[in-house]
C-alpha cells in the first residue's frame, strides 16, 4: 500500500484550501451561530468542482483519500457542506438502479442521513422504526435526530428496519416529510433537522432492502466513519494553527508566549497527535480504497483515536489561547464545534472500540467478519 500522496491528491487538497478560503471563512459558520445563514455561492461552486464524485468511482484519481483530504478542508473551515452524507448514501445506494440513485453516484444531488432515533444509534443497534411493505413500495413512520443539512439538500437516505427487522435504505424527497430545527445543537453550521416521517411513501426501485441492503450500509458508514475523523481533524488542526500563531505575536513579560517551553510543550503534544492522527486516518482510507484484509478494524481504529486526538488537539489550541478562546466572539469555538460534532458522527470513540473488539474476536475465533 502506497501511503503518500499522489501529485492528483495534493493539487485537490490545494485546490480545495483556496475555494474555502475565499467561500468560507469562519464567519459563514458564524453566520448559522446567530441565526441567519448564509452560504453565500459555495454550495453552487463546490457543486461546480466535482467535489460530490470524489471517492466514487473506480476510475476516480482521487480514491477514498482524496474524499478525506476533502473533508479535512471542509473541517478546517467548519463549512456548511453536506459532503460525508452524500459520498455515504452514494456508497450504500450504488447498487439502486434509479435515476436518484444514479445523480447522487454521478455527484449532481447531495444527500443527508436519517439514521438516528431516540432507541436507535450509529452502531445499527436498539430498536429502529419499521418501514412497510405496500403495493410497489414501503411506507415510512418515525422519527429522525441530527439529520445534517436535512432542509437544504436534495434527497434523505433513511435508515430503517425492513419486514425482518433487519436495517434497510430508502431514498426520501425531503418536501415530503416535516423537517424543525434541532433544539440545541452543537454545530449550527451542521443545520441538523429533526425529521417526522409521518408515513413517507417510498418507490420500491428507491429501496435498498434484503441481504444486500446491511452490508451496503456496513460498507457506507465505515466510509463515513474515515471522512468523518478527517473532518474532525481538519478542524482540530484549524484551532492548533490559529494557537501557534497568537503565540507568536502575544507578548507577556517582554517576549512572545510561543517562547515559554511550557506552552512549547503543549503545542508540540498537539502536534504530535495531530499528524499520528492524520496518518492514521489516511491509511484507513488507503484501506477502505484498496480493501484490505484489515480494512474493518483500521477504520475503527482510526475513529476512536482521530475521535480523541482531535479533541485534545483543539483543547490544546484553547490552552494556548487563554482567556480569549472562552469569548463568543472568537472563532476558535466554531472549531471547537465541529471536533465534537464529527466526534459522534458515524459512532464515537466507545462505539469504534466496542466494534474493533468484536471484530478482533471474530477473527481469533476463526469467525468471518
Amino acid at each position: 500500500m502506497d501511503l503518500e500522496l499522489t501529485p492528483e491528491q495534493s493539487e485537490l487538497a490545494a485546490v480545495a484550501r483556496q475555494l474555502l478560503d475565499d467561500q468560507a471563512p469562519l464567519s459563514t459558520a458564524r453566520s448559522y451561530l446567530d441565526g441567519a445563514p448564509d452560504p453565500g455561492r459555495l454550495p453552487a461552486l463546490v457543486a461546480e468542482a466535482g467535489w460530490y464524485a470524489v471517492g466514487l468511482e473506480a476510475e476516480d484519481p482521487f480514491g477514498i483519500p482524496g474524499l478525506s483530504l476533502l473533508a479535512a478542508e471542509v473541517g478546517a473551515h467548519a463549512a456548511p457542506l453536506p459532503l460525508v452524507d452524500t459520498a455515504v448514501t452514494a456508497a450504500i445506494v450504488a447498487g439502486l438502479g434509479g435515476e436518484l440513485a444514479a445523480r447522487i453516484g454521478a455527484g449532481e444531488a447531495t444527500a443527508a442521513i436519517a439514521l438516528l432515533e431516540e432507541n436507535a444509534d450509529w452502531s445499527l443497534g436498539g430498536t429502529f422504526e419499521s418501514a412497510r411493505a405496500t403495493d410497489g413500495g414501503y411506507r415510512l413512520e418515525g422519527r429522525k435526530l441530527d439529520v445534517h443539512h436535512g432542509a437544504t439538500v436534495d434527497v434523505l437516505l433513511v435508515i430503517a428496519a425492513d419486514g425482518d427487522g433487519a436495517p434497510a435504505a430508502f431514498l426520501v424527497d425531503p418536501g415530503a416529510v416535516d423537517l424543525s430545527p434541532e433544539p440545541a445543537a452543537i454545530d449550527p453550521a451542521a443545520a441538523p433537522r429533526t425529521v417526522d416521517l409521518n408515513g413517507t411513501t417510498v418507490a420500491a426501485g428507491d429501496a435498498l432492502v434484503g441481504g444486500e441492503a446491511r452490508a451496503a450500509i456496513d460498507r457506507g458508514l465505515r466510509l463515513g466513519a474515515v471522512a468523518s475523523a478527517a473532518e474532525a481533524i481538519g478542524a482540530a488542526s484549524a484551532a492548533l494553527e490559529m494557537a501557534i500563531e497568537y503565540s507568536k505575536e502575544r507578548v507577556q513579560f517582554g517576549h512572545p508566549i510561543g517562547e515559554f517551553q511550557a506552552l512549547q510543550h503543549v503545542m508540540a503534544d498537539a502536534h504530535t497527535r495531530r499528524e499520528t492522527a492524520t496518518a492514521t486516518v489516511l491509511y484507513a482510507a488507503a484501506a477502505l480504497e484498496e480493501e484490505t484484509e484489515d480494512a474493518v478494524e483500521s477504520v475503527s481504529i482510526a475513529k476512536a483515536y482521530a475521535s480523541r486526538a482531535a479533541r485534545d488537539v483543539v483543547e490544546a489550541a484553547l490552552q494556548v489561547l487563554g482567556g480569549v478562546a472562552f469569548t463568543w466572539e472568537h472563532d476558535v469555538h466554531l472549531l471547537q464545534r465541529r471536533v465534537l460534532d464529527c466526534e459522534r458522527r458515524y459512532g464515537d470513540a466507545i462505539d469504534h472500540e466496542r466494534l474493533l473488539r468484536a471484530h478482533l474476536a471474530r477473527r481469533a475465533a476463526g469467525v468471518p467478519a
